[in-house]
């Protein structure tokens, strides 16, 4: 009786093995196997799982930034192993440290990260401009803690993990007390002068005949042309009154990846738009009516960056101001 039921026991252990074994094979086939990052201390309810639910949900992170594969962001750095250091934010930012320690504001890489995120003006790598909103201000508003938590994320993508030091940190005792402070006063009382109709906005964003025509350049999922920033989920980002000066004052911020540039060509003739496409021989230009032009270098005389940006200045003469209020009624609402 022992016999049997040993054979049996020995088959059973087999079979899972053989089905572990087999699934662990599959698994990195298909590039599905993911390494936990190390952590280091930690504080309650805060992980790079919840951090990473924020990059890509409530903090919008997503918008501006990839993380190597995932996402098409460009307007900020490509938080994976892509761009010329070639290696993810979590161990970048031990050089970015550096450098903002050869600036004459040393720190270590938990703070370069906190910084990053508190305060995105004070370094901004170079090919991008100063654009990231205040995440702690409206229309995002992380808590001090979910901020915590995203910066535990960004710590896994290639570093260690660390809570208790990004607690520690000094720039993040900062965020705190200025969060606190500062941001509890944060005006949100600015309110359209009149209220606008979303489903009017809608049609004068991509009707090419309306006044407005956004939809000639932009993109909202997959309505509109590619030539200037997609606007899919603006309003996560941006509040109503940075919108409405958007469109009012284009040139003011113009997003990283879209500036115009001016071509005189050598027979004459210029041209001016944003560049989509480049390489060696040649350059591909969208015009602001979003018609693209394929340019020969070698028939191209003079190349100048252009400060203005393709988008025209002139809404607030060309919109009325029910047309104004319906437009920004469209926009607010793409979150």
């Amino acid at each position: 009786m022992k016999r049997p039921f040993l054979s049996a026991s020995i088959f059973t252990f087999v079979v899972i093995f053989l089905f572990i074994y087999v699934g662990e094979v599959l698994t990195r086939i298909s590039g599905e196997a993911v390494r936990s990052p190390i952590i280091e201390g930690s504080t309650a309810g805060v992980s790079p799982e919840l951090g990473e639910a924020i990059f890509w949900g409530k903090g919008a992170c997503y918008t501006c930034h990839s993380i190597g594969g995932r996402g098409s962001a460009i307007r900020g750095p490509n938080l994976g192993e892509i761009g010329p250091l070639k290696m993810p934010i979590g161990a970048r930012a031990v050089l970015r440290a550096q450098e903002r320690a050869k600036q004459g504001k040393p720190m270590a890489a938990v703070d370069y990260l906190v910084e990053s995120l508190a305060e995105p003006g004070a370094y901004v790598v170079e090919g991008f401009k100063n654009e990231m909103p205040i995440i702690w201000r409206p229309p995002i508003r992380l808590k001090p803690d979910e901020i915590k938590a995203v910066v535990a994320y960004i710590q896994s993508q290639g570093g260690t993990v660390d809570v208790a030091a990004i607690e520690n940190s000094p720039f993040f005792q900062k965020l705190k007390a200025t969060a606190a402070t500062a941001g509890a006063g944060v005006s949100e009382a600015w309110r359209p002068y009149i209220q606008g109709d979303p489903k009017l906005g809608d049609d004068l964003f991509f009707n090419p005949e309306s006044p407005a025509g956004c939809g000639k350049c932009h993109t909202v999922g997959k309505k509109g042309e590619k030539v200037g920033p997609e606007l899919t989920h603006l309003a996560a980002t941006r509040t109503p009154q940075f919108i409405l000066e958007a469109i009012l004052e284009p040139s003011k911020e113009i997003a990283s990846g879209f500036d115009s540039v001016l071509l005189q060509t050598k027979d004459g003739h210029f041209i001016s738009g944003i560049i989509k496409q480049e390489d060696a021989a040649s350059m591909t230009v969208a015009d602001s009516q979003g018609q693209l032009q394929k340019v020969a270098k070698a028939e191209i005389a003079e190349r100048v960056p252009q400060k203005v940006s393709l988008m025209p200045g002139n809404f607030g003469e060309i919109l009325t101001v029910k047309d104004l209020h319906d437009l920004l009624a469209f926009l607010t609402t793409l979150k």
